[in-house]
C-alpha cells in the first residue's frame, strides 16, 4: 500500500498546480468553492460566535478556514491514488459535480486519469506482456505527458492573457494627497474585512471595466472610470464602520471619501415607475440592497477615492458605494452594476442570518490608555482618549468612568469633521495609586448608548467599553 505514497502524491499535486493554472485562466477551482461554502458556514450565527471567539475579529477565521480546506482537498485526491485510475477518475468527478459545473468536474476527471496514466510506471515482464502492448504503453504513456504538458502552456498562456487583461490597476495617480486633520485614519491602517480571502478579493484593471446601470430605468447606461471622473465630483469625510466590531474594537474609521453622487446617476438613467430597490452586484459576486425610497434621503456616494488617492484594490478599486449611517456590509466594494429593482433581492450576508437593515449602532471607545497595556503613573495627569460615533445620530455627550460606572464625568468633545464623521472625545484625570475600571458611553440628545452586551450578530455590538487600568 505505501508503496503507491508517492504516486498518489504527486498526482495529487500535479492536479492542484493544473487546476491552480486553471483557475488562474478562470476556470472555477474546486478547494476554492469548497472553501466558499465553507464560508458560508462560518457567517452564520453559531459558527460566527465560535471562530471568531477563537481567532478573534478581521479575516483569521477565513485563512485558517482556507488552509483546512486546501489540506482537506490534498488528502482527498491522495487518497485516490490507492484506487485503480478507472474508479478514482469517475469518483473525481462525480464528487466534484457538488461544486463545479458538469464540464469542469468532467474536465477535472479526464486531467487526473492523464496524470494517472502518465506517472503510472508499466511492467515489462515477457511472460506476461508482449512487446506489442508494452510499446502501446510506451506510447500511451507519451501522449498522456505530451497531452497534459499542452494543457499546462495553454492554461499558463490563458492565464497571462487574462491577467493582462484585469490583473492589475492601472489608473495614473494624482499628486500626493495634502495632509488629513487629525482624526483620519491612514488608508494603510484602514481596517479591512472580505467574505473572500484578500488573494481571491478582485484585481481589476481599470480599461477594462464598467459599471452598469439598469433594471427599472428609462435610459440603461454604461459608466467608465474616466466617464465617472469626469462627472461633477463630491468629497465627504463618513466613518465607516464593520457590522461584526465587537465593543472596543478596531473595525472602523474615518475617511475622506471622494466620488460621484448617486444622485446624478439617478439623473442621467430616469427610473420606471416600478423602481422599487437599488441592487447593488460587486465583482466578486456579493450583492446587497437598500429601498429607493432610503436612498432618497442619504447621501449616497460612489466613491473612487480614499484620503486623495484612488482606492486601493483591498478597498474596492475602482468603485464603491457609500450609504451614511450604515454599516459596510451594506456598502458593497468593487462594484460593476447597480439595478433597480420592483422586488428586493436579499444581501449576502442577510441570507446568512445577518442584519436587514444595518443601521450603526450607538457606539464609543477609549483610545488611551491602551487596553492593551493598562499601566499608568499614579498621581500624574493623563488625557483619557477616544471616539464615539453614532452613524445619522449625532454624539452630544460622552461620559467617562473610572470607577467602573459608579461615577461618570462628562468629557470633552471635539467638533466632528463632518455629520458623518466620530467625534473625538477626552478628559483629563489624575489617578490614584491602584486598579481603576475605565468605562464609557455615548449620548446622542436623550438617546444613551446601549449598556446591554450584545453579540455582533445580527444587529451589530452593544455594551459599553471598559477595561482595568493599574496607577502605580
Amino acid at each position: 500500500m505505501f508503496k503507491r505514497l508517492p504516486l498518489a502524491l504527486f498526482s495529487a499535486l500535479l492536479l492542484s498546480v493544473l487546476g491552480g493554472l486553471a483557475w488562474w485562466a478562470g476556470v472555477l477551482y474546486p478547494p476554492i468553492e469548497l472553501n466558499g461554502v465553507l464560508t458560508r458556514a462560518l457567517g452564520t450565527p453559531e459558527m460566527f460566535r465560535i471562530i471568531h471567539s477563537i481567532f478573534g475579529v478581521g479575516q483569521d477565521g477565513k485563512n485558517i478556514a482556507f488552509v483546512g480546506t486546501t489540506l482537506l482537498w490534498l488528502a482527498l485526491t491522495v487518497a485516490l491514488g490507492f484506487l485503480p485510475v478507472l474508479l478514482a477518475a469517475p469518483l473525481l468527478g462525480l464528487g466534484l459535480l457538488f461544486l463545479v459545473p458538469w464540464p469542469v468536474a468532467l474536465g477535472y476527471g479526464v486531467v487526473y486519469a492523464l496524470i494517472r496514466l502518465a506517472l503510472t510506471p508499466f511492467k515489462t515482464n515477457s511472460s506476461r506482456a508482449t512487446l506489442a502492448s508494452t510499446s502501446l504503453s510506451r506510447a500511451g504513456r507519451r501522449n498522456a505527458l505530451v497531452t497534459l504538458g499542452g494543457v499546462g502552456v495553454a492554461l499558463l498562456g490563458a492565464g497571462i492573457t487574462r491577467g493582462s487583461r484585469t490583473g492589475a490597476v492601472d489608473l495614473t495617480l494624482p499628486s500626493a494627497p495634502g495632509k488629513l486633520p487629525t482624526g483620519f485614519t491612514p488608508v494603510k491602517d484602514f481596517f479591512y474585512v472580505s467574505k473572500n480571502l484578500e488573494i481571491l478579493d478582485p484585481k481589476i484593471k481599470a480599461a477594462n471595466w464598467t459599471l452598469e446601470v439598469n433594471g427599472e430605468v428609462q435610459r440603461p447606461q454604461s459608466f467608465t472610470l474616466e466617464e465617472l471622473r469626469a462627472l461633477p465630483s463630491q468629497t465627504v469625510d463618513l466613518t465607516l464602520a464593520c457590522i461584526s466590531n465587537p465593543v472596543g474594537g478596531p473595525l472602523l474609521g474615518l475617511g475622506r471619501w471622494t466620488g460621484v453622487s448617486f444622485a446624478e446617476i439617478l439623473k442621467r438613467v430616469g427610473l420606471t415607475a416600478n423602481a422599487k430597490w437599488i441592487v447593488w452586484h460587486a465583482a466578486d459576486g456579493y450583492t446587497e440592497s437598500l429601498p429607493l425610497s432610503e436612498a432618497a434621503s442619504l447621501e449616497l456616494l460612489l466613491a473612487y477615492e480614499q484620503n486623495g488617492a484612488p482606492l486601493t484594490p483591498k478597498h474596492g478599486f475602482p468603485l464603491r458605494i457609500l450609504i451614511p449611517g450604515r454599516y459596510g456590509m451594506k456598502q458593497p466594494r468593487w462594484l460593476t452594476r447597480i439595478e433597480f429593482a420592483a422586488e428586493d433581492r436579499a444581501g449576502y450576508w442577510v441570507t446568512r442570518g445577518w442584519s436587514k437593515t444595518a443601521f450603526v449602532e450607538l457606539t464609543s471607545r477609549i483610545d488611551s490608555p491602551l487596553e492593551n497595556s493598562p499601566v499608568v503613573k499614579a498621581a500624574q495627569p493623563i488625557q483619557i482618549e477616544g471616539i464615539a460615533f453614532g452613524g445619522l445620530l449625532p454624539i452630544t455627550k460622552v461620559e467617562v468612568s473610572t470607577d467602573g460606572g459608579q461615577n461618570w464625568l462628562e468629557a470633552q468633545l471635539e467638533k466632528p469633521v463632518s455629520k458623518y464623521a466620530w467625534t473625538l472625545w477626552s478628559l483629563l484625570w489624575t489617578p490614584e495609586a491602584g486598579s481603576h475600571e475605565l468605562k464609557v458611553r455615548s449620548y446622542s440628545s436623550e438617546k444613551v448608548q446601549k449598556e446591554q452586551e450584545e453579540d455582533a450578530l445580527p444587529e451589530g455590538a452593544t455594551g459599553y467599553h471598559h477595561f482595568i487600568v493599574n496607577a502605580s
